[in-house]
Protein backbone atom coordinates (compact mmCIF):
# COMPACT_ATOMS: atom_id res chain seq x y z
CA UNK A 1 0.00 0.00 0.00
CA UNK A 2 3.11 2.61 1.14
CA UNK A 3 4.31 1.49 -2.56
CA UNK A 4 1.22 3.05 -4.11
CA UNK A 5 0.63 5.47 -2.46
CA UNK A 6 4.35 6.55 -3.12
CA UNK A 7 3.39 6.04 -6.94
CA UNK A 8 0.66 7.62 -6.73
CA UNK A 9 2.37 10.85 -5.24
CA UNK A 10 4.86 11.10 -7.93
CA UNK A 11 2.46 11.02 -10.18
CA UNK A 12 0.18 13.59 -8.70
CA UNK A 13 3.31 15.73 -8.60
CA UNK A 14 4.50 15.19 -12.26
CA UNK A 15 1.29 16.04 -13.16
CA UNK A 16 1.47 19.44 -11.34
CA UNK A 17 4.43 20.35 -12.49
CA UNK A 18 3.94 19.68 -16.06
CA UNK A 19 0.80 22.33 -15.83
CA UNK A 20 2.71 24.97 -14.14
CA UNK A 21 4.80 25.76 -17.53
CA UNK A 22 1.99 26.61 -19.89
CA UNK A 23 0.68 28.45 -16.73
CA UNK A 24 3.43 30.57 -16.15
CA UNK A 25 2.94 31.13 -20.24
CA UNK A 26 0.36 32.23 -19.96
CA UNK A 27 0.22 34.54 -17.23
CA UNK A 28 3.15 36.42 -19.34
CA UNK A 29 0.55 36.35 -22.49
CA UNK A 30 -2.05 38.16 -19.98
CA UNK A 31 0.26 40.63 -18.62
CA UNK A 32 -1.09 43.82 -20.05
CA UNK A 33 -4.63 42.76 -20.92
CA UNK A 34 -6.18 44.39 -23.31
CA UNK A 35 -3.42 47.10 -23.53
CA UNK A 36 -1.62 44.50 -25.14
CA UNK A 37 -3.84 43.27 -28.12
CA UNK A 38 -4.24 47.26 -28.43
CA UNK A 39 0.00 47.90 -29.27
CA UNK A 40 0.10 46.90 -32.65
CA UNK A 41 3.80 48.34 -33.71
CA UNK A 42 6.92 49.59 -31.81
CA UNK A 43 9.78 52.20 -33.13
CA UNK A 44 12.95 52.43 -30.91
CA UNK A 45 16.20 54.33 -30.99
CA UNK A 46 19.28 53.53 -29.53
CA UNK A 47 22.92 52.36 -29.47
CA UNK A 48 24.44 49.35 -29.25
CA UNK A 49 27.72 49.10 -27.15
CA UNK A 50 29.93 46.38 -29.15
CA UNK A 51 33.65 46.09 -29.26
CA UNK A 52 34.40 49.47 -27.80
CA UNK A 53 32.16 51.12 -30.71
CA UNK A 54 29.35 52.73 -30.78
CA UNK A 55 26.41 51.78 -33.27
CA UNK A 56 23.15 53.57 -34.05
CA UNK A 57 20.25 51.89 -34.18
CA UNK A 58 16.16 52.18 -35.06
CA UNK A 59 14.20 49.21 -35.15
CA UNK A 60 10.33 49.62 -35.96
CA UNK A 61 7.87 46.02 -35.59
CA UNK A 62 4.55 45.74 -36.50
CA UNK A 63 2.13 42.84 -35.58
CA UNK A 64 2.19 40.16 -36.20
CA UNK A 65 5.49 39.82 -37.14
CA UNK A 66 7.13 42.48 -39.36
CA UNK A 67 10.53 44.07 -38.12
CA UNK A 68 13.39 46.40 -39.78
CA UNK A 69 16.67 47.13 -37.73
CA UNK A 70 18.81 49.50 -39.34
CA UNK A 71 22.43 50.09 -37.85
CA UNK A 72 24.43 52.78 -38.74
CA UNK A 73 28.25 53.80 -37.73
CA UNK A 74 30.18 57.01 -39.70
CA UNK A 75 31.49 54.10 -41.54
CA UNK A 76 28.52 51.93 -42.51
CA UNK A 77 24.81 51.24 -43.29
CA UNK A 78 22.96 48.58 -42.21
CA UNK A 79 19.66 47.19 -42.94
CA UNK A 80 17.56 44.11 -42.10
CA UNK A 81 14.03 43.08 -42.54
CA UNK A 82 11.45 40.74 -42.61
CA UNK A 83 7.94 41.20 -43.85
CA UNK A 84 6.76 38.12 -41.90
CA UNK A 85 6.00 35.89 -45.08
CA UNK A 86 8.58 36.55 -47.76
CA UNK A 87 12.42 35.71 -46.69
CA UNK A 88 14.36 37.85 -44.49
CA UNK A 89 16.91 40.18 -46.39
CA UNK A 90 19.76 42.15 -45.37
CA UNK A 91 21.21 45.21 -46.61
CA UNK A 92 25.13 46.19 -45.95
CA UNK A 93 27.09 48.95 -47.64
CA UNK A 94 29.79 46.76 -47.52
CA UNK A 95 28.43 44.11 -49.84
CA UNK A 96 27.60 44.58 -53.33
CA UNK A 97 27.37 48.50 -52.68
CA UNK A 98 24.63 47.63 -50.01
CA UNK A 99 22.22 45.71 -53.01
CA UNK A 100 19.56 43.19 -50.75
CA UNK A 101 20.64 39.47 -50.07
CA UNK A 102 18.97 36.98 -48.55
CA UNK A 103 19.80 36.20 -44.85
CA UNK A 104 21.82 32.76 -44.08
CA UNK A 105 19.72 30.17 -43.01
CA UNK A 106 20.66 30.60 -39.19
CA UNK A 107 20.54 34.24 -39.06
CA UNK A 108 16.77 34.40 -40.63
CA UNK A 109 15.87 32.13 -38.64
CA UNK A 110 16.69 33.72 -35.29
CA UNK A 111 15.62 37.02 -37.50
CA UNK A 112 12.30 35.60 -37.76
CA UNK A 113 11.99 34.27 -34.02
CA UNK A 114 13.15 38.62 -33.20
CA UNK A 115 10.04 39.75 -35.31
CA UNK A 116 7.59 37.64 -33.71
CA UNK A 117 5.79 40.92 -32.17
CA UNK A 118 4.06 38.75 -28.98
CA UNK A 119 7.35 36.86 -28.49
CA UNK A 120 7.73 32.94 -28.25
CA UNK A 121 5.33 32.14 -25.19
CA UNK A 122 2.41 33.71 -26.73
CA UNK A 123 0.41 30.98 -28.73
CA UNK A 124 3.44 28.48 -27.94
CA UNK A 125 1.61 25.63 -29.18
CA UNK A 126 0.67 26.99 -32.18
CA UNK A 127 4.13 28.42 -33.13
CA UNK A 128 5.12 24.35 -32.50
CA UNK A 129 6.91 24.66 -28.93
CA UNK A 130 6.37 22.79 -25.80
CA UNK A 131 6.81 24.46 -22.40
CA UNK A 132 8.01 23.01 -19.32
CA UNK A 133 8.70 24.49 -16.34
CA UNK A 134 12.49 24.15 -14.77
CA UNK A 135 12.58 25.35 -11.34
CA UNK A 136 13.15 28.83 -9.77
CA UNK A 137 16.11 30.87 -9.82
CA UNK A 138 16.62 34.54 -8.56
CA UNK A 139 17.94 37.18 -11.79
CA UNK A 140 18.74 40.64 -10.60
CA UNK A 141 17.92 40.19 -7.11
CA UNK A 142 14.26 38.91 -7.74
CA UNK A 143 12.01 35.52 -7.99
CA UNK A 144 11.75 34.54 -11.69
CA UNK A 145 10.19 30.79 -13.43
CA UNK A 146 12.89 28.78 -15.33
CA UNK A 147 11.00 27.89 -18.76
CA UNK A 148 12.82 25.19 -21.21
CA UNK A 149 10.93 25.12 -24.60
CA UNK A 150 11.73 22.79 -27.36
CA UNK A 151 10.68 23.73 -30.46
CA UNK A 152 9.82 21.12 -33.98
CA UNK A 153 13.09 21.21 -35.45
CA UNK A 154 14.70 20.38 -32.10
CA UNK A 155 15.95 23.78 -30.99
CA UNK A 156 16.51 23.92 -27.13
CA UNK A 157 16.41 27.12 -25.35
CA UNK A 158 15.19 28.45 -21.76
CA UNK A 159 13.67 31.56 -20.40
CA UNK A 160 12.78 33.02 -17.59
CA UNK A 161 9.89 35.21 -16.16
CA UNK A 162 9.69 37.40 -13.35
CA UNK A 163 7.26 35.72 -10.87
CA UNK A 164 5.72 39.74 -10.18
CA UNK A 165 5.49 41.49 -13.98
CA UNK A 166 5.52 38.18 -15.93
CA UNK A 167 8.33 39.35 -18.17
CA UNK A 168 10.75 37.54 -19.82
CA UNK A 169 13.55 38.72 -18.13
CA UNK A 170 16.75 36.17 -19.16
CA UNK A 171 17.31 33.61 -22.66
CA UNK A 172 19.57 31.31 -22.80
CA UNK A 173 20.51 29.57 -26.17
CA UNK A 174 23.16 27.16 -27.75
CA UNK A 175 24.78 27.58 -30.67
CA UNK A 176 27.20 25.38 -33.13
CA UNK A 177 30.55 27.02 -33.88
CA UNK A 178 32.76 24.04 -35.53
CA UNK A 179 32.96 21.56 -33.44
CA UNK A 180 32.37 23.51 -30.40
CA UNK A 181 28.94 24.63 -28.69
CA UNK A 182 28.49 28.39 -27.44
CA UNK A 183 25.87 29.36 -25.11
CA UNK A 184 24.46 32.46 -25.70
CA UNK A 185 22.52 34.41 -22.68
CA UNK A 186 20.04 37.38 -23.13
CA UNK A 187 19.47 39.64 -20.23
CA UNK A 188 16.33 42.31 -20.59
CA UNK A 189 16.64 45.03 -18.10
CA UNK A 190 14.97 48.58 -17.27
CA UNK A 191 11.83 47.68 -18.03
CA UNK A 192 9.23 51.18 -18.72
CA UNK A 193 5.64 51.31 -19.71
CA UNK A 194 5.34 52.08 -23.76
CA UNK A 195 1.35 52.26 -24.76
CA UNK A 196 1.04 50.26 -21.44
CA UNK A 197 3.22 47.41 -22.10
CA UNK A 198 6.72 47.08 -20.20
CA UNK A 199 9.47 47.14 -22.46
CA UNK A 200 12.94 46.47 -21.36
CA UNK A 201 15.21 49.26 -22.34
CA UNK A 202 18.64 47.64 -21.78
CA UNK A 203 19.53 44.27 -23.64
CA UNK A 204 23.24 42.50 -22.70
CA UNK A 205 23.94 39.78 -25.06
CA UNK A 206 27.16 37.47 -23.92
CA UNK A 207 28.62 34.66 -25.43
CA UNK A 208 30.21 32.18 -23.04
CA UNK A 209 30.02 34.72 -20.15
CA UNK A 210 31.81 37.09 -22.07
CA UNK A 211 29.60 40.39 -22.99
CA UNK A 212 29.21 40.72 -26.40
CA UNK A 213 27.22 43.67 -26.70
CA UNK A 214 25.05 46.05 -24.91
CA UNK A 215 21.82 47.68 -26.56
CA UNK A 216 20.57 50.39 -24.47
CA UNK A 217 16.96 52.12 -25.84
CA UNK A 218 17.06 56.03 -25.52
CA UNK A 219 13.61 55.84 -26.64
CA UNK A 220 9.85 54.26 -27.69
CA UNK A 221 7.13 54.85 -28.96
CA UNK A 222 3.92 52.76 -29.41
CA UNK A 223 1.83 52.20 -32.70
CA UNK A 224 3.94 54.65 -34.58
CA UNK A 225 3.27 55.59 -38.04
CA UNK A 226 4.97 53.39 -40.66
CA UNK A 227 6.23 54.72 -44.38
CA UNK A 228 4.83 52.46 -47.07
CA UNK A 229 6.69 49.90 -48.45
CA UNK A 230 9.18 49.87 -45.60
CA UNK A 231 9.18 45.82 -44.83
CA UNK A 232 9.58 45.54 -48.62
CA UNK A 233 12.57 44.55 -50.70
CA UNK A 234 13.47 47.24 -52.87
CA UNK A 235 12.04 46.04 -56.61
CA UNK A 236 15.37 45.09 -59.07
CA UNK A 237 17.85 45.62 -56.32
Amino acid sequence: MKMLLALCGALLATTVRAQIGPEIARQHAQRAGDRLAALTGLRAEGRILIAGETVAVVATAQRPGRLRVETTTPLRHVIQVTDGVNPPWISHTDTQAGAPQDMNEADARDFAVSADFDGVLVDYAAKGYSVDYAGEEVIDGKRAAKLLLMGRRDEIFFLWVDAESHEIVKRLLYRPRGDQRISVETLYKDFRPVGGVLQPYRIETSANGQIIYVMIMDRMEANPIVAPGAFQRPVGR
